[in-house]
C-alpha cells in the first residue's frame, strides 16, 4: 500500500553545466527514464511535468531557437532574462538559407541582369 509519500508522480528536470534547464518530465508517461544528473523538483505531482506546482503542464522549455527559457539556480527555477535568452542567441550560427530560397534569388539576379 503506498504512504502519503509515495502517491504522485515525480517531476524532474536536466540542467547544462551553466544552469540552463534543458529537459523536464514527470515518471507519470517516463517511468523508467535515467535520471543520473537530474533534478528531482517534487514527488507526489500529477501525471504531466509541470515546472511549478500550479504551473501549466508541459510547458515549453526551449524557445523556437532551440535558447532555454528557465534556468536551475541551485534551489528553484527561474524564467530567464530577455537579455540572458538573446545573449544566447548571439551565439547561434547564422541561419542558412534554404534551396528554395537561393532559388529564388538566383532568378531575381538572372532576371535583373536581363532587364538592364
Amino acid at each position: 500500500m503506498d504512504t502519503i509519500e509515495n502517491v504522485g508522480n515525480r517531476h524532474y528536470i536536466r540542467a547544462g553545466a551553466e544552469g540552463r534547464v534543458l529537459e523536464g518530465w514527470s515518471d507519470g508517461p517516463i517511468r523508467d527514464r535515467d535520471t543520473e544528473g537530474a533534478v528531482l523538483l517534487r514527488s507526489g505531482g500529477g501525471y504531466q511535468f509541470r515546472l511549478t506546482p500550479e504551473g501549466p503542464e508541459n510547458p515549453a522549455l526551449l524557445d523556437e531557437a532551440g535558447v532555454p527559457l528557465y534556468r536551475w539556480d541551485g534551489e528553484r527555477v527561474l524564467a530567464r532574462t530577455a537579455a540572458e535568452i538573446a545573449a544566447d542567441r548571439a551565439l547561434l550560427p547564422a541561419k542558412h538559407k534554404s534551396a528554395e530560397e537561393r532559388l529564388d534569388a538566383i532568378e531575381a539576379a538572372i532576371e535583373r541582369g536581363l532587364s538592364m
